[in-house]
This record gives C-alpha cells, structure tokens and sequence, in this order.
C-alpha cells in the first residue's frame, strides 16, 4: 500500500503545478487522430564486477471513435547478468473503454504474462470494471478505476497448496502531466490486486516514466517499473525494480 501513497502524493504534487490550467478545454474532437500509438526501444547497461544488460521493447496501437476506445499493449523486458539470463518478461494486453471522454465509463481487459525471473509460465487476467476521470483536461488527465478480475497463474514451480486460480479486485490510478509548455511530461500508473476476500495477498506495480521530446515525434524517456508478486516460485523474489533510458517514437 506504501507505493500507492507515493503515487498519489506524486498526484498531488503534479496537479498542483498546473491547476490553473484546468479550465482549457479537453479537447477539440474534430481533429483528433482515430489511431495513434507509439513504439519505444531503450536498455540498461552496467560493467564491473556485475556486467548486466537489460533491454526494454514497447508498443502501443489506440482507436479512438468518440464513443469506443481500443488499445492494444505490448511489452519485451530480456536482460543478463554476468552473461547468464536473468530476466524475461512478456505482457500484452487489451482494452475496450466504451464513452471513455465521461467521467464515468465502463471498460473490458485482457492481460497475457510471462515473467522468467519469477517463474511464471503464464499468468491471464480477464475481467471488467469502471473508470472515473476526476481531472479530464488533456493535458493534465487522471484517473482512477475498479475492475473485477478472474486470475489464473501457472508458476514453473508451485509452492505446496497454491491456488493458481483467483478472483481479484484490480484498484488502478493513472496520470498524465504534461508541464512547462509541453517540454516534460510524467505520467505514472500503479495497480494494487488483492484477492476479493484476503487483501493480504496481493500483487503491485508501478510504472513512472519521464518523458522529454527531441524533434518532431521523438522524445527521451526514463522509465522506471516496480512490481511485487504475492506468490512467485520456490527460490524467487517477489519483488523486482528496474530503470531503463529510450528512445520513443509516437505517431
């Protein structure tokens, strides 16, 4: 719980550098793009007495018609250490958030994950919930959201008694910040996933990036992704943080 503090202190904290921006309007709808997406490649490199390479591929593709947004997500984190594999993580994922422009809006999810550094095979979560926009202004946008969530995660190496089976609530707060005339922009996105009955057993991830642009549809990021799992294989942690630096090309 102590990571969904920090967020919503950095919440506060962005938002009041720019609350006298939220009377703008949200947006001029006639020109907006119906696709747009983004691909970015970035790494980590480190030599001495730990030589360790991480590398970090995403992507994004978004329809949006007004009435019916769609995002399709896709993530590759592979990494060494001392020249042996130490990370593999694959997440994809997609969303369907229908009259997503209202403050309160209905939405679907599909997540598909694959993480070797603690073991799991898969995990899919599939579920529904609502989303409420309690800053809508397109420069400064923030949200908070409530989903329900069938769980099913296969570890490479189940610990005795675990159920790999679970439904979960999926708490979710995410901003965007666009500050100083549009040459920095935050954004940050933190899960809280505790089982419907046992709040105890819980998943967490936090995702800040910092973006700057370069030219024209470029820009230099600093991404930085914390994630706790509740049970990960026998001999794992259960926690994992990484920061990596890219390149971002939006369109």
């Amino acid at each position: 719980m102590q990571i969904i503090k920090i967020l919503f202190i950095l919440l506060i904290s962005f938002n009041s550098l720019t609350i006298f921006s939220q009377s703008k309007d949200t947006a001029n709808k006639s020109s907006k793009k119906i696709w747009t997406g983004y691909i970015s490649l970035g790494g980590l490199f480190q030599s001495g007495n730990t030589n360790k390479i991480s590398v970090l591929g995403k992507g994004e593709l978004r329809r949006d018609d007004k009435k019916l947004e769609t995002v399709l997500y896709a993530s590759y984190l592979y990494g060494t250490r001392n020249g042996l594999k130490d990370n593999n993580n694959l997440i994809a994922s997609f969303t369907a958030d229908y009259i997503h422009e209202n403050f309160l809006s209905p939405f679907l999810l599909q997540v598909i994950e694959y993480d070797y550094s603690k073991g799991i095979d898969l995990r899919s979560q599939s579920g529904a919930g609502a989303k409420y926009t309690f800053i809508p202004d397109k420069d400064n946008k923030s949200s908070v959201s409530l989903a329900i969530i069938y769980d099913y995660t296969n570890l490479a190496e189940n610990p005795k008694g675990y159920a790999d089976n679970s439904t979960r609530f999926s708490f979710r707060l995410k901003t965007k910040q666009i500050l100083l005339d549009s040459h920095l922009t935050v954004s940050a996105v933190g899960y809280f996933q505790p089982k419907y009955n046992d709040f105890s057993e819980n998943n967490q991830r936090v995702e800040v990036n910092i973006s700057i642009p370069i030219v024209n549809n470029f820009s230099f990021n600093t991404n930085y992704i914390y994630s706790l799992d509740n049970v990960v294989s026998v001999g794992r942690k259960r926690a994992d943080n990484i920061l990596t630096f890219s390149l971002k090309y939006e369109f």
